[in-house]
């Protein structure tokens, strides 16, 4: 996901229309100064029933990862590209060296007791140049797979985690370059139907393209994102040709392994009105694309994809082309009132709203009656420390989860959570802020590994299945 870049990139973002869209899906890029956030130690939380009811026993429990971010030794990317142009903060260097260490973090994610391990295969490391396919890259992502399942877990596979070879921002005969050639959508599915062929009988679980608007939005409005563009009409390219290469990747995948579970995954950044049962809330107003409690744009996303059903009989709204989604999948961290919208321009000041999660569940399972899974949900830190306003990873760790399990209560059919991240990584232009359940120490050329406390509480909820009492009682409507 996006959340830091260089302050090279700021100017332009504050360009025009720019603005108003990353204000929607790109607002933890750094765009609006740090504002304060004073507010009491306790949150405001709707009753929940048996918040110790256990999760079901095939439920995933993971973590989120991504290539470019963690393997390091990446030469071949538009990611490479870019941060060899001087465009990051902060060069990526060897990143955390998952490419050699990944056995090391594979046994930490074990140690937790997790289910599930969601990583990326790296495009540009298969396939460095057009129709040249690098066999050592091909069979290290075999060993990868064979590790994770190894250990217990299941491997959840995303084909493009933001990068994705760079010989494809070649420009083609219209001069258009990446996401905004027409040949991309080709070219995607070429990539996902060889991917499945090669490693379908390892990978039941596949995301398509992660957070397409955000990428869409940082790359091409703000300026903050290789090509570092700010154009409505580039941006509105890019989309279409997102929307048509899902299709054509998921029809690709499923050429070659009909069981295969195929999704995309966008952020949601959960836009919301003041509820009048939260006492002193200010009300609020939103129009446009903020409608109340939802990100419309998101459900314009994935309207493209699966038909939209009303009441509970799952009888569509609609005659409706073929469905592209086989589960409902999006990324998930904080909400916004219009009176916040200063705060999400600086990652320690994100409105964060746990409950947002529990609606987000609802609003999703109840428009496609279709199963969820959370593909991120995380908090980002300077350091292992709490947030200025005192939110710890811990209590959001658990109060998201308390969300979720009433969304399940409630009917949601909801198939894992995938915490971002696992170690801390590099985040797009800068090493901070950090979002691990364990730490990196940098000051070290082994790059050791340590746990954070979020390490420890999230093992006891993954182990016991359930949010333990003790952990309740503790972190329940509060925020450390």
């Amino acid at each position: 996901m996006t959340r830091w870049f260089s302050s090279r990139g700021v100017g332009r973002a504050l360009a025009g229309l720019s603005v108003c869209l990353s204000l929607l899906a790109c607002g933890r890029a750094g765009l609006l100064p740090a504002a304060s956030s004073a507010g009491s130690q306790r949150l405001a939380v709707r009753q929940v029933s048996d918040p110790a009811a256990p999760f079901p026993g095939d439920f995933l429990w993971g973590v989120a990862t991504s290539g470019h971010q963690s393997e390091g030794g990446d030469q071949t990317s538009n990611w490479a590209a870019w941060g060899r142009a001087g465009k990051v903060a902060q060069p990526i260097g060897p990143a955390i060296d998952f490419w050699n260490r990944y056995e090391e973090d594979l046994d930490l994610a074990a140690g937790l007791g997790l289910k599930a391990f969601r990583f990326s295969l790296e495009w540009a490391r298969i396939e460095p140049e057009p129709g040249v396919f690098d066999p050592q890259a091909v069979q290290h992502y075999h060993d990868l797979l064979t590790a994770v399942r190894a250990r217990g877990m299941t491997p959840i596979v995303t084909l493009v985690h933001f990068s994705y070879p760079a010989w494809l921002d070649q420009a083609d005969p219209q001069g258009r370059r990446g996401w905004e050639s027409d040949r991309m959508p080709e070219q995607f599915a070429r990539f996902a139907g060889w991917a499945a062929q090669e490693y379908g009988s390892a990978v039941d679980w596949w995301l398509t393209i992660n957070e397409p608007n955000t990428y869409a939005l940082v790359g091409y409005m703000a300026g903050m994102m290789p090509p570092g563009k700010v154009n409505p009409w580039a941006y509105a390219a890019v989309m279409a040709n997102i929307s048509k290469a899902h299709k054509a990747g998921y029809e690709a995948i499923h050429a070659h392994d009909t069981v295969a579970r195929v999704s995309i995954n966008p952020i949601v950044i959960h836009a919301r009105n003041a509820d009048p049962d939260y006492p002193g809330e200010r009300e609020e107003k939103l129009d446009g694309p903020l409608n109340k409690g939802f990100y419309v744009d998101v459900l314009s996303f994935f309207d493209q994809f699966a038909p939209r059903r009303t009441g509970t009989s799952g009888t569509p709204a609609a005659p409706q082309a073929k469905r592209h989604l086989d589960f409902m999948a999006f990324n998930y961290f904080y909400a916004v009132k219009a009176h916040e919208l200063p705060l999400i321009g600086n990652y320690e000041r994100w409105p964060l709203y746990p409950e947002g999660l529990y609606e987000v569940a609802k609003k999703l399972h109840g428009r496609y009656q279709l199963p969820l899974m959370v593909t991120e949900n995380g908090m980002p830190t300077p350091s292992d420390n709490p947030r200025p306003d005192g939110w710890t990873r811990e209590a959001y760790i658990v109060n998201h989860l308390l969300h979720l399990r009433r969304a399940m209560a409630e009917g949601v059919p909801v198939l894992g959570y995938m915490h971002w991240t696992l170690v801390d990584n590099y985040e797009w232009g800068s090493y901070e802020p950090k979002f691990g359940l364990f730490g990196v120490d940098r000051r070290d050329p082994q790059l050791r590994r340590f746990p954070t406390a979020s390490a420890a509480v999230y093992e006891a909820i993954v182990k016991q299945n359930r949010i333990p009492p003790y952990l309740l009682e503790r972190y329940q409507g509060r925020r450390r």
